[in-house]
């Protein structure tokens, strides 16, 4: 049976600096994993976590301190990665006294993306994204902005839609992200608003590097159309926004049917989005790294900026991480798995000073 006084701590170097890995759960501070894994990803709104625990046959201790639905916190150095629920507590017994149990779960706002939206009259009137999210946040996971949202003149609920597909949509069209935070909150975004210290060199501090050059998803012309949800004649019947790839250099038009009401503002936003996050998404990497933190001591966060230079991966550039996933065992040490992407994927500005090859173009051209 696990002992949580006889539970030792796992610390593996980061460039002569020890990890240690510690969880919060049940009334008590446990450090002693086979395995730990937690993915935070800009594209999210709730992180997830897995954690590997060897133990004796008839666990009991380890099944009352991570049963379905505990409050968990993970931290690296003291550094919060994921406060959450545990989801799925699963015990396995093998021959020979073999036993082993996997812990799985998700931060504290997977409530608020799992559950219906709830609403007196679901319909909201002249409210920003923030302010209709924090409306249906019945479950205390907390909805915040850094950005200077505009008020959407009318949104009405679609019957049985959850509380973040109501955000999500509001969001996208603004050109914005709901990503789950660290301590299970929300936060509507873009990338860019913080760098990282150092940058991930070849030869220096990247473990391993894979990138991809990808065109295939890019279009000439972006064109969003909608309705508005009052009038008549081509203003409100036969709204359409526009938004041309001038570097694309061929004819390639996608045409997207706006899901609920809209003006030709807000047609043309979510036009320009989504073609400067095709050209953004067009460029990605994903690199391996020693630890869990930066040169400053800063765990690596998603949406932040980092500098990439790989003559191999042919990238030199400002890229901005859209997913981390933080890893620790007793086979690979302390380990951090960025998937970045152009900034322009995320809502963030293009690379400034930096290019990646010849084929690649920085610029998405103009509307």
């Amino acid at each position: 049976m696990l002992d949580i006084s006889t539970l030792f701590a796992l610390g593996y170097g980061q460039g002569g600096r020890e990890t240690f890995i510690t969880v919060g759960a049940g009334g008590g501070l446990w450090t002693a994993f086979e395995r730990v894994l937690v993915r935070a990803s800009f594209q999210e709104a709730a992180r997830s976590f897995q954690l590997k625990v060897a133990a004796e046959p008839g666990a009991s201790a380890t099944a009352w301190m991570f049963k379905a639905g505990t409050d968990i916190s993970i931290m690296s150095n003291g550094s919060l990665m994921c406060r959450g629920y545990v989801d799925r507590y699963q015990p396995t017994l093998a021959e020979h006294d073999t036993a082993e149990i996997n812990i799985s779960g998700r931060s504290r706002s997977q409530d608020y993306v799992d559950s219906s939206a709830v609403h007196d009259t679901n319909q909201f009137k002249n409210k920003t994204p923030q302010e209709i999210g924090a409306a249906l946040d019945h479950f205390g996971v907390g909805i915040a902005t850094d950005e200077q949202l505009k008020k959407v003149p009318i949104y009405r609920i679609t019957p049985g839609e959850t509380a973040f597909r109501c955000l999500e949509k509001l969001c996208r069209e603004q050109g914005v992200f709901p990503v789950g935070q660290a301590d299970g909150s929300i936060k509507i975004t873009k990338a860019g608003k913080q760098r990282h210290a150092g940058a991930l060199i070849e030869g220096q501090n990247i473990k391993r590097i894979e990138a991809d050059h990808n065109w295939s998803g890019r279009h000439s012309d972006v064109i969003v159309r909608g309705q508005a949800p009052y009038g008549h004649g081509e203003d409100a019947l036969q709204i359409e926004g526009k938004a041309r790839d001038a570097e694309l250099g061929r004819y390639r038009p996608v045409i997207v049917i706006h899901d609920g009401d809209t003006d030709k503002d807000r047609a043309k936003k979510r036009a320009s989005t989504r073609r400067d996050r095709e050209a953004g998404n067009a460029l990605k990497a994903d690199v391996v790294v020693q630890g869990h933190h930066d040169e400053g001591g800063t765990l690596w966060e998603p949406g932040a900026l980092v500098f990439v230079s790989s003559n191999f991966a042919d990238i030199h550039q400002d890229m901005a991480i859209e997913t981390v996933t933080y890893s620790q065992d007793r086979k690979d040490g302390t380990l951090s798995v960025l998937s970045l992407v152009d900034p322009r994927a995320l809502g963030g500005k293009g690379s400034k000073g930096g290019k990646a090859g010849g084929a690649w173009a920085s610029g998405a051209g103009g509307d």
